[in-house]
């Protein structure tokens, strides 16, 4: 469905990028009175949330779990009617891959700081000079590391071995960043639960709110998160929402209509008109949204990419590294920063496989820099991850078991937006609002908020004829 950009009404949204982000943003903002159109340039909605068919299974290729700190995510899924199809991941737990070993990952807070530090399984992964460091934490001044990175704060506050062990291959897991590029803001809720408790044990395990072994604080859906990206695709439908795809939005600029009233132009990468409208949100990367607006591009982004197997070996149905492993820089000559044994993780994608059968995914890649399988043919890329695999896992895998392969590269979302204090932060102008990871955080519990947020501000600046703010429908949900 074509929209003329001629068509202008009041009270017309474009969203620009068909990710979650955009799904949720443009489904609120549709249920609350306004006339939305959506513009992605791939083929497929869903952005990072992408899942494939393989032996007719469903399998994720993207994000594969959601965090279930905050209820947002919940939230959304029982609106949508999926209430009763959120699984928990078996309660195998997690491992960590270093220079001297693999050791499970112990009972963790936020970003992989120890709820216990002197657990068995603290110990055994920090070793007891390591540990007893962390466990002094909370006697230490409240000031100490504060006002620099991360891995600065982590460093002063719990010791080099936490931050190299635990910490950093957790964010370089989740936000494929290395600490020393983040500040404790970049972590949603940290700094504040920091300062409420002066201590950085107190403050994980707060965010936490759970004192599972690492991984254990999410959730998924029964076949698969390519159900949440249909259900939205299906509201949409329903609502009237314009949607393309395959369509590259090129450039973003302010014309004034036929009363004088600003209004936004959006066209195309060879400059054809796409939609005009009262206001855009662009739930897209921050790369992006600087080319649309015209923009000095920020620090590279870096790529991401996810190998997925199928394989064949019954050494596996026993788990070796329970749900997956996350991997620290020293563990040398191992490329992937983490695995995820899936049909360990999700026993209903093991019973769907059957036994022996199993699907494992390599994330490739982070903030800075390219994937270690760019640039890589099928058969290199093949041969790189069963050998990462084979590492990680503690078994030798041999690429004939191998059935499948599925390669699939992203973007790497910015840990953070520019710096204010340097002038490189991107100022959103009125009328546009700014939508993704790069602006709420890593993961659905914070982007699936942060889009909300961004419809009802967009909501908010889209006036009508008569000045009022766009009106909800009969019926609409108001929040």
């Amino acid at each position: 469905m074509r929209a003329d950009p001629a068509d202008h009404r009041d009270g017309t949204v474009a969203v620009i990028g068909g990710g979650v982000s955009g799904l949720v943003a443009a489904r609120d903002l549709a249920r609350a009175g306004a006339r939305v159109v959506l513009v992605e340039e791939g083929d497929r909605l869903g952005g990072r949330v992408r899942g494939e068919t393989v032996d007719g299974v469903a399998v994720d290729i993207g994000a594969e779990a959601f965090a279930t700190r905050g209820g947002a995510v919940a939230a959304l899924l029982a609106e949508l009617g999926l209430a009763d199809e959120i699984v928990r991941p078996a309660p195998l737990g997690s491992w960590v891959v270093t220079g001297t070993g693999a050791v499970p990952l112990p009972a963790a807070g936020a970003i992989g700081i120890p709820a216990a530090p002197l657990s068995r399984d603290a110990v055994r992964a920090l070793g007891p000079v390591g540990a007893l460091r962390a466990a002094a934490e909370p006697m230490l001044p409240r000031h100490l590391g504060r006002g620099g990175s991360l891995a600065e704060l982590v460093r002063a506050r719990l010791g080099p071995r936490v931050l190299a062990r635990l910490v950093r291959p957790v964010v370089l897991g989740v936000h494929s960043a290395d600490p020393s590029d983040m500040t404790v803001a970049d972590v949603p809720g940290l700094a504040a639960a920091l300062e409420r408790s002066g201590s950085l044990l107190a403050a994980g395990r707060e965010l936490r709110d759970s004192r599972a072994a690492a991984g254990g604080a999410v959730a998924g859906l029964r076949g698969g998160m390519g159900a949440l990206v249909a259900a939205l695709a299906a509201e949409l439908d329903r609502a009237g929402v314009v949607v393309r795809t395959g369509v590259a939005a090129g450039r973003l600029e302010a014309e004034r209509d036929g009363r004088g009233r600003r209004v936004w132009a959006v066209t195309g990468a060879r400059g054809e008109p796409l939609v005009r409208a009262d206001a855009v949100i662009l739930a897209v990367s921050e790369a992006a949204a600087r080319r649309l607006l015209g923009a000095p591009p920020a620090a590279p982004s870096g790529r991401v990419e996810v190998v997925a197997l199928v394989v064949d070996d019954p050494r596996l149905d026993s788990a070796p590294r329970g749900t997956g492993a996350l991997v620290a820089e020293s563990a040398s000559g191992i490329a992937a920063k983490a695995l995820t044994h899936a049909t360990a993780k999700w026993p209903d994608r093991a019973r769907l496989f059957g036994p022996g059968r199993h699907l494992i995914r390599l994330s490739y890649g982070r903030l800075g820099s390219a994937p270690a399988t760019g640039g890589l043919g099928d058969e290199a890329a093949l041969r790189l991850a069963v050998r990462d695999a084979s590492r990680i896992l503690g078994i030798e895998l041999g690429e004939a078991s191998v059935r499948h392969m599925i390669r699939r590269e992203w973007e790497a979302g910015n840990a953070r937006q520019g710096d204010p204090a340097a002038g490189d932060a991107l100022e959103a102008p009125p009328g546009v609002v700014f939508a993704g990871d790069w602006v709420s955080g890593t993961g659905l519990a914070s982007v699936i908020p942060g889009a909300r947020a961004a419809a009802e501000e967009a909501a908010r600046t889209t006036i009508d004829s008569d000045g009022a703010t766009v009106p909800h429908r009969e019926g609409a949900q108001q929040r």
